[in-house]
């Protein structure tokens, strides 16, 4: 089976301004979990990560939380905080994949192939050292911890970072917490996170793709439910609002309480430079997030976490991309209704953040207008496959 992603189509009209300028059109198949109705749970928790090989495991880990939610299915600490380490590792894989792939070629850089290689067992040896026979998404899946390994698995990771992407010690980079910091990094490093920051500052462009888009707000299970089950339920998934209003969930907006965002959002607001180095806040703090984590795993009593009591198969978890949402319906073992609301539809929303973010860029020379758009779409989401039109 094929991965399930689909394209967006963006078209930029160059010398249009203000409204008009920007359209989006998703072709995205966002109804593509339907083949799950008729399966089995387990059928549909080994066909999730098949056919969303993007963030497939916070697609698991979602899955499998809805599917004990609906079943009313206890879990545990310990399993809960290990998925967790999972679905932060993916999430550092991510950025490093789109950072070392997407960004040289962004800026007319070689690729450092050398150092992809090591990126491909990255999530699999990390199962491994946490469950037993690396298995982490099933109904049985058991804690099996090596933490000596798990502790050198996050080293080598850290180490990762400090050479192919920080160039110094990722704790010491997250101290920057000035415009001045900032810039003697970016003159005393030639690695591509510190050339794209110094030539998009070159360049002129921190302040591009401003836009007005609000942080998605905290949604409660049952308003979610309530959307879920209306008939306007399709219009939801392929065009999601809340309260008529459609937000944003990114990095960008993950990162925002850390103090070298702060800054750059009084600086800059959420434009290009700053939703840039968040990317970069992000990855670096993984590392940390990891050993916290691990110290919670292996200093903590593991505890039975009381299965809900109104079965409503529904799950939040937040992925490299945003805020992703699965909702189920089981009936006599078999899924009777699947739906997935991913964060791209939020972000790419026809009247959302990329559209606000692109029709707030002054270039109207069509090859640095095409060249500026790349740049915000891979701040506000690197993953998504998309064909950029400029008109």
């Amino acid at each position: 089976m094929h991965e399930i992603e689909g394209r967006i189509v963006i078209n930029i009209h160059a010398e249009i301004k203000g409204e008009g300028r920007v359209s989006v059109c998703s072709q995205r198949p966002v109804h593509a979990s339907q083949v799950m109705i008729g399966k089995s749970p387990e059928q549909t928790l080994s066909l999730i990560p098949l056919l969303f090989n993007v963030c497939g495991i916070a697609q698991s880990r979602a899955a499998l939380l809805a599917i004990q939610r609906a079943l009313k299915i206890s879990s545990d600490t310990h399993h809960e905080i290990a998925r967790d380490m999972l679905v932060l590792v993916e999430s550092a894989r991510e950025h490093l994949h789109r950072i070392q792939l997407d960004w040289p070629q962004l800026f007319g850089k070689a690729i450092d192939t050398d150092a992809l290689p090591a990126l491909g067992q990255l999530i699999t040896e990390f199962k491994n050292a946490l469950f037993a026979e690396g298995d982490a998404f099933s109904l049985h899946s058991r804690v099996q911890m090596d933490s000596a390994r798990l502790q050198t698995l996050i080293n080598n990771l850290d180490q990762y970072l400090n050479q192919h992407i920080l160039q110094m010690e990722s704790s010491d980079w997250l101290k920057i917490r000035d415009i001045e910091g900032l810039n003697q990094w970016t003159h005393n490093n030639d690695g591509i996170a510190a050339c794209s920051v110094h030539m998009i500052c070159e360049e002129g462009w921190s302040s591009q793709g401003y836009s007005d888009s609000s942080a998605l707000p905290a949604l409660k299970t049952l308003e979610l439910k309530k959307r879920f089950e209306s008939e306007q339920h399709r219009q939801f998934i392929e065009r999601p609002d809340w309260k008529g209003k459609v937000y944003e969930t990114t990095t960008f907006v993950r990162q925002s309480h850390h103090p070298l965002i702060g800054l750059l959002k009084r600086e800059f607001h959420n434009t290009l430079i700053t939703r840039w180095v968040a990317r970069l806040v992000e990855l670096a703090r993984i590392p940390q997030q990891l050993n916290a984590l691990l110290k919670q795993l292996t200093e903590t009593e593991n505890s039975v976490l009381k299965a809900a009591d109104d079965l409503i198969g529904l799950s939040q978890v937040e992925a490299a991309r945003g805020h992703l949402i699965h909702h189920l319906k089981v009936s006599n073992n078999r899924i009777i209704g699947y739906q997935i609301l991913a964060p791209t539809e939020w972000n790419f929303h026809p009247q959302g953040l990329i559209n606000k973010s692109l029709t707030n860029t002054s270039s109207c020379e069509p090859q640095q207008l095409d060249r500026l758009a790349r740049l915000l779409i891979n701040a506000i989401d690197p993953c998504v496959g998309y064909d950029l039109r400029i008109l």
